[in-house]
This record gives structure tokens, C-alpha cells and sequence, in this order.
């Protein structure tokens, strides 16, 4: 909660994948994407409930054994053609009361509290990268503002080249892994 307002995390995460199979379930450094993702969020003083999206049996397990809830995808939500806006709609629909709601990719696993708390202090933002183009790594809506204007955008935010890695080939995966390496 911040300033008496109910904070919502979503992390949407399918079992397809079509460039990086089943990348959500990756290890990255001993921790799959999803609970890079989940741990992360659960740093978060401000984060009330955590809830995956996901209509894949084995990400639904690996996000309740590590504390998050889920929210079941209609399959015309797991596919490549059903947007972010449509897969965030789903869940705050579903899980109503909340006034502010921050959604977490799990490919973008170099993220910190730190950035997840920045876009929920400013509300109604997005991330970017250096070259100023969103990076997926956070974006907070709204909740009754999403709700009439589905879209993504508000405030931006800038996060350094190295947390603003979006893992979505073996290439993308290859770079957070030397990242990480140099970072020990």
C-alpha cells in the first residue's frame, strides 16, 4: 500500500514462446524468469498481492510454491495476438479492490525493487531503457483509469542498460548471463 492506495503486481507469463521456448521457466543463475520476477516484487513494501497470469499448469505450480497467487488465462489470452492491455484487464477484473496496478514481465529478470517501487511512486508510468524505449521491465497503471483507457504510458522512467535487458531470444538470455557474471 502507499499513500492508503492497494497495490496489485501482475506478472503475465504464458507457457509459449516461440523465439525462446518456454523462456518464463528459464534458469537464469539457479532461478527461473518467473521467480526472478516473483522474489523481486516481494521486496516491495508498497506490493499487497502478487498474481501470475499464466493458463500453463507447470508456471502455475512454480508461482504458488514461490507465494504468488494465480490468475487462470482464457486460451484467446495465451497467444501471440492477445495484448498485455487485454491480459492486465483479465486479472484486475478478477481480482477487484485495488487502486494501483504494476505489471512485471518476467523477461526482464535484471530488475530491482528499487525500479519497481519508482514506477509505483510515480503511478501512472512506464520504464524505459537509455535509448529511451519502453523495456518491459515495469509499467503501473491506475486501476479505475485502466479500466475506461486500457492503455499503457504516463510518467516515464529511466533504468541503466543493464536492468533494462528484455529476454526474449537465446541471445538476450546469453547477455543477462555475462551481466551476471561480471556483476560477482
Amino acid at each position: 500500500m502507499i499513500d492508503g492506495k492497494r497495490v496489485l503486481a501482475v506478472i503475465p507469463a504464458r507457457g509459449g514462446s516461440k523465439r525462446l521456448l518456454r523462456k518464463n521457466l528459464k534458469f537464469l543463475f539457479g532461478k527461473s524468469l518467473i521467480v526472478w520476477t516473483i522474489l523481486e516484487a516481494e521486496k516491495s513494501a508498497y506490493i499487497d498481492a502478487i498474481i501470475v497470469s499464466t493458463e500453463d499448469e507447470e508456471i502455475s505450480r512454480n508461482a504458488v510454491y514461490w507465494g504468488s497467487q494465480v490468475s487462470r488465462r482464457p486460451p484467446e489470452l495465451a497467444t501471440d495476438e492477445a495484448s498485455l492491455n487485454d491480459v492486465l484487464l483479465h486479472v484486475i477484473n478478477d481480482f477487484t479492490g485495488y487502486d494501483l496496478a504494476v505489471l512485471l514481465q518476467p523477461t526482464s529478470p535484471l530488475r530491482t525493487v528499487k525500479d519497481i517501487n519508482c514506477g509505483i511512486d510515480l503511478g501512472f508510468s512506464i520504464s524505459v531503457g537509455p535509448e529511451g524505449k519502453p523495456n518491459g521491465a515495469v509499467y503501473c497503471v491506475e486501476v479505475p483509469f485502466f479500466l475506461e483507457y486500457p492503455y499503457f504510458g504516463g510518467q516515464v522512467f529511466y533504468m541503466p542498460k543493464e536492468r533494462s535487458i528484455d529476454i526474449n531470444t537465446e541471445e538476450d538470455f546469453l547477455e543477462a548471463e555475462r551481466y551476471l557474471t561480471l556483476k560477482k
